[in-house]
């Protein structure tokens, strides 16, 4: 097996911070919401130069949000065709069909 990414060493340096994080949050009880999830907001906001950021549980919801955002722009509309690569994993099309938008699954070359 050739190794793609190796985590653990790529983390290494900062083990005791990411320690500590994990701790402050089982400390706090808050696992959902609560400053952290605020906190993490707040910032990423401001790293990607927007006025807002809202944190999700994975990546279906916020999936979810981009097209329903797209639809309340008017850059899509309910029963748009949206083209999907085949080998797509499921979160993809239900995305698109929460949203009334119409999944088109093409082959990727």
């Amino acid at each position: 097996m050739i190794k793609f990414l190796d985590l653990k060493k790529s983390n290494a340096q900062y083990q005791s911070e990411i320690k500590a994080a994990i701790d402050n949050i089982l400390d706090s009880g808050w696992y959902i919401k609560g400053t952290a999830v605020t906190d993490f907001e707040s910032n990423f906001a401001s790293y990607c130069g927007t006025q807002n950021c809202i944190g999700v549980a994975n990546g279906l919801d916020a999936l979810i949000l981009i097209f329903r955002a797209l639809i309340l722009q008017g850059k899509l509309r309910k029963g748009d065709e949206v083209l999907v690569p085949a080998n797509t994993y499921i979160a993809s099309i239900l995305a698109l069909t929460e949203n009334g938008l119409k999944p088109i699954l093409v082959e990727p070359d």
